[in-house]
């Protein structure tokens, strides 16, 4: 009978703080990431970088496109009645690559807004303003991956070790502590903190990845003008589709680890620490 009673009573598990991690977390990465890309800013407008942050760019263009390069344009994708084009050189700056050239043809269909136009193509350029068809590895925004992980797992590290915590964990009474009872040093939270973030760093990874793929169909310049004149417009349908599924999978293993070790995450679990109440 005894026995019996025990086990209809409920286990309980320690709790796992579920909705105030996730609220603080969100707060905390708010804070730290717009003070990130407001510093980033800053630096690109004073140096004139391109960190590869997406919308800050410190690209430069102009519409003075060599006359020989206009008239293969104009050959290669003669334009409709109703149709618009805008061609351009574009001159980046990107961290430790140094100056990029690039050829931005720009093609708006009637009715248009000026604002977002209906086909873009992109290529770079070499020295003698001749364009170079193949892949365009995406180096600055592999470095820029890397470089705002490490920036804000260190943020989230230094505002965790020896006992203190992030404005987010203060604000919802929660606090990282090793499982001794002890509070982790700044190697530990920042060990923490890179596992955490660990997933960006394999996005970053695919993005450049997919970059070595040619992004257009065709490797010669002017049969990719006849193509884009026959109607072809790249589709960033594959890109979001990663992105999304990307998501959910590292949801889906941070839930998974969550539940299964009783409200220890996965790099609680390896730096053998919890989230406690405080």
């Amino acid at each position: 009978m005894d026995n019996t009673a025990a086990m209809q009573q409920p286990i309980s598990l320690p709790s796992r703080y579920f909705w105030r991690r996730f609220a603080a977390f969100t707060l905390d990465v708010l804070i730290f990431q717009t003070a990130i890309l407001v510093a980033v800013h800053y630096v690109s407008m004073v140096f004139s970088l391109d960190l590869g942050f997406p919308g800050w760019t410190s690209m430069e263009c102009t519409e003075r496109v060599p006359d020989q390069l206009a008239q293969r344009i104009d050959t290669g994708w003669p334009l409709k009645p109703n149709e618009l084009r805008t061609s351009e050189i574009c001159e980046m700056r990107q961290l430790a690559l140094g100056k990029q050239r690039y050829l931005q043809i720009s093609v708006l269909i009637e009715p248009w807004d000026y604002v977002t136009p209906a086909q873009v193509l992109t290529v770079p350029i070499d020295a003698d303003d001749d364009p170079v068809i193949g892949t365009i590895p995406a180096y600055s925004n592999l470095a820029s991956g890397i470089g705002n992980t490490v920036l804000i797992a260190l943020a989230f590290a230094c505002f965790s070790a020896n006992g203190r915590r992030t404005f987010g964990k203060a604000v919802f009474f929660l606090r990282v502590r090793s499982v001794g009872g002890k509070y982790p040093d700044l190697g530990t939270t920042f060990k923490r903190e890179m596992l955490k973030f660990s997933p960006n760093l394999l996005f970053s990874a695919a993005v450049f990845a997919i970059s070595l793929f040619p992004a257009y169909p065709k490797q010669d310049f002017d049969a990719l003008l006849a193509v884009f004149h026959d109607g072809y417009t790249p589709s960033n349908d594959g890109t979001i589709a990663f992105y999304i599924v990307g998501t959910i999978a590292v949801m889906v293993c941070w839930l998974l680890s969550f539940i299964v070790w009783e409200g220890q995450s996965f790099h609680d679990r390896i730096c053998a620490c919890e989230v406690v109440s405080d």
